[in-house]
This record gives C-alpha cells, structure tokens and sequence, in this order.
C-alpha cells in the first residue's frame, strides 16, 4: 500500500514520539536463537534510563506509552513508564513489531483517539515512519539511534503536506538533558 492510499483522517494535531529501543543483546547471540526475544543489556538499560530521565526533563507529556511487545522494546517502554509514572498507561501494540511494516502503523495511529502517544519500536520501523509523515509521498530517510526520540506533530494522513519535525534527540543528547555525564 503506497501512503497515498491511507484513507483516513486524524480530527485533531497528533503529536507523536517515537523512542528507540535502548541497546540490546547481539542479533548473533546463540542464547537468543529468535530476534523477539533479545533483551536489553546491561548497559542498555542504563543508558535507557538516562534517557529517559531526559526526556522527562523536556516537560512533554504523553496519553499513552504503546509498544512494540518484543522483550527489548518491551523492556524500554517499562523504564519509560516508570520514569514518568505511567506503568497504568503502558500497551502492547503489535503494529510495533520489528517485522512489520509502517503501513500497518499509520493505518492502526489513525484510528487511535488519542492525541499525544509515545511508541517504543525498532529499526527501520521508527525511522521510516517518522520519514513518511514528515515526506509523505517520497519518504524521508530517518537514521534514529537506540534509545533516541523523534518528536512529530501531524494534523492528517493522508497529507500532502507531512508533518512537521519538531525535534529529534539521540540517546546521548538526552541523557545529557537528563544530568548523566557525557
């Protein structure tokens, strides 16, 4: 499905954040034969939290945190959660799932009511996403780093005009928000 062909509306401004999953176990692990179910390191939890920590120092709120149900991504969303006390607001959407495509997320985002979502996902997903409703017609390369935040607000899809970018922060960026030493 070509994004011209999303027919649907979105009544009001989104705002959508879309965090990384913080750094996991090697894909060519033998302790985790399926991709679904590697964990975050131990540094990648700690680097998560950081970041985390900076994003809650930018006073942005969210109605719902949803999540890609794969254990790293799953992980990520909890340590955001709990970082701004919303483990009640936290959601498994398969739509975020490392194998799917952006289609189904966008379609899935439009028929959501709420305005301000934070989604924990993967890579290419998160990038290409936030490129398509930046660049809806052409797609915007978006390289977003693990643990890092891309900030977008749309008030439609499909839109001729995209979205717009209201910030992108990588994971260090934010942790030096959040006090962490560089």
């Amino acid at each position: 499905m070509k994004s011209t062909e999303l027919k649907f509306l979105l009544s009001n401004l989104m705002e959508l954040y879309f965090f990384r999953h913080g750094i996991a176990v090697d894909r060519d692990d033998p302790g985790y034969p399926n991709d679904r179910d590697r964990p975050l390191t131990k540094e990648g939890v700690k680097k998560t939290r950081e970041a985390a920590e900076g994003l809650r120092r930018l006073d942005v709120t969210f109605g719902a945190i949803l999540t890609s149900p794969w254990l790293r991504a799953r992980q990520t969303a909890e340590i955001v959660a709990k970082t701004f006390e919303m483990d009640s607001r936290l959601e498994d959407l398969t739509e975020l799932e490392g194998d799917r495509p952006v289609d189904d997320l966008l379609i899935k985002l439009g028929g959501l009511g709420e305005s301000r979502l934070l989604l924990v996902g993967h890579r290419p997903q998160m990038g290409d996403a936030v490129g398509r409703l930046l660049c809806p017609e052409a797609g915007a390369e978006v390289d977003l780093k693990k643990s890092g935040v891309a900030a977008v607000q749309i008030d439609a899809l499909p839109s001729k005009i995209g979205g717009k970018l209201l910030w992108l922060l990588t994971s260090k960026q934010l942790r030096i928000i959040g006090g962490a030493k560089a």
